[in-house]
C-alpha cells in the first residue's frame, strides 16, 4: 500500500510579528472552531499574495450547537483577543475574516455569530464557512478534492473541478459523528459494560477508561460522566486511550478502531461517489484522532484501499486554521482587485 502524505505544519514562532504595516496590502484573520477547541490567526498579506502569520490565539470549543452560542462566541473572543495581543494590531483595521466553524451551517447561527462580528467589529467582511472547507482548501488546490475531519466529530466535504460541493456526515453525536473521537469513546464505554456484564470479551480498557474517569468501578463511569459540564467532549476524550489500547493489541480495542476507521471511510466513499470525482481524489485529513497519529489513519487509509479507493496525495492538515487564513487572503485580493 502506498500514499504520497504531505504535512502542513503551522507557521515558524519566530516569524517577526513587527513585519512594517507600510508593506502589506491588509490584514486578515482566520478562525477554526470545532468541538474541543478554537484557534485564530491575525496575518498580514504581501502585495504578492504571501501569508505572513503575525499572532496566534486559542480558546475553548466554539460548536454554538454543542456549546450554546454564549460560550461559543465567549471563546471565539478569547482567542481572537490573544491573536491579536501576540501580533500587536488591536488597532489596525482588518480587511476580512474567516471563521470556519463547526455547527455553523443553520441560519439561525449564521445570524446570531454575524451579529456578534459585527458588533465586536472583527473585520471590514466576515465569512463564516464550514470547518471543513479550509481543509479542502488545503487538500484540492487543483479543483477537485475530499477533505475529511475526524476529531470530536465527523464530516466530510466535496468539490469537484466545476466547484460543486457536497457534505456528508456532521449529523452530530446523537445520531451522526461515525468513527469520531467521540464515536471511540462512546464504543468503549458499551464494550466496557459488557465485558463487566459478560456479555462481551475481557478488554483493557475496563481498567483504563475507569481510571482514566478516576472511579474505583466501571459501573460508577456513567454517574460520573453525568455530572460533566460537557458529557460529549468528556466521551470523546476517551479516544487516545482507545486507539492506544489497539496499538498495543487488545482485540476489543482493535475491532472498535476498525470499525470506526470503516466508518470515515464510508463518509469519504460516499463524498466521492455524489460528486464523481474518481477514486484517486485529493484528500485532507484533519482533527486530533485522525491527526495524532499514524495508527487511526494507517486503518482508514486501508478500508479506503479495500474498496477501491486511493487517494492521491493524502494531506495531513496539522492546522486547519492555516485554510482559513487562505481564504481570507484569496477574498481579500479578489475585492481589492474588484
Amino acid at each position: 500500500m502506498y500514499f504520497r502524505v504531505r504535512k502542513i505544519r503551522c507557521a515558524d514562532k519566530g516569524q517577526a510579528r513587527a513585519r512594517a504595516i507600510g508593506e502589506i496590502s491588509g490584514l486578515v484573520i482566520g478562525v477554526d472552531g470545532g468541538g474541543t477547541k478554537t484557534a485564530a490567526r491575525i496575518a498580514s498579506v504581501a502585495d504578492d499574495g504571501r501569508i505572513h502569520v503575525l499572532g496566534a490565539g486559542y480558546g475553548g470549543p466554539s460548536n454554538v450547537r454543542t456549546v450554546g452560542s454564549v460560550h461559543a462566541k465567549t471563546n471565539l473572543d478569547v482567542a481572537i483577543d490573544a491573536a491579536h495581543e501576540a501580533a500587536g494590531t488591536r488597532d489596525f483595521e482588518v480587511g476580512y475574516a474567516v471563521l470556519a466553524l463547526a455547527g455553523s451551517a443553520l441560519p439561525d447561527v449564521q445570524a446570531d455569530i454575524a451579529d456578534w462580528a459585527t458588533r465586536r467589529g472583527l473585520a471590514a467582511k466576515v465569512d463564516i464557512v464550514h470547518d471543513a472547507e479550509p481543509i479542502l482548501v488545503i487538500a484540492a488546490r487543483r479543483g477537485r478534492g475530499v477533505g475529511l475531519i475526524v476529531g470530536t466529530g465527523s464530516v466530510a466535504i466535496g468539490r469537484d473541478a466545476d466547484g460543486r460541493q457536497a457534505v456528508i456526515g456532521g449529523w452530530g453525536h446523537w445520531f451522526g459523528d461515525q468513527g469520531s473521537g467521540f464515536d471511540l469513546g462512546r464504543r468503549a464505554l458499551a464494550a466496557v459494560a459488557d465485558a463487566v456484564d459478560g456479555i462481551g470479551g475481557e478488554t483493557s480498557l475496563t481498567e483504563e477508561l475507569a481510571a482514566r474517569v478516576q472511579v474505583a468501578h466501571p459501573r460508577e463511569i456513567a454517574r460520573k460522566l453525568s455530572l460533566a459540564v460537557d458529557a460529549r467532549r468528556e466521551i470523546a476524550a476517551l479516544a487516545p486511550i482507545v486507539v492506544e489500547a489497539a496499538r498495543n493489541g487488545d482485540d476489543v480495542a482493535k475491532r472498535i478502531v476498525d470499525g470506526a476507521a470503516a466508518a470515515t471511510a464510508d463518509l469519504v466513499v460516499a463524498t466521492i461517489g455524489k460528486l464523481a470525482l474518481g477514486n484517486d481524489a485529493p484528500l485532507g485529513l484533519a482533527g486530533g484522532v485522525v491527526c495524532s497519529g499514524d495508527f487511526y489513519r494507517g486503518r482508514l487509509l486501508a478500508r479506503l484501499e479495500s474498496l477501491g479507493v486511493r487517494p492521491d496525495p493524502v494531506t495531513v492538515v496539522a492546522q486547519p486554521v492555516e485554510g482559513s487564513l487562505v481564504m481570507a487572503r484569496d477574498r481579500l485580493r479578489a475585492g481589492t482587485a474588484s
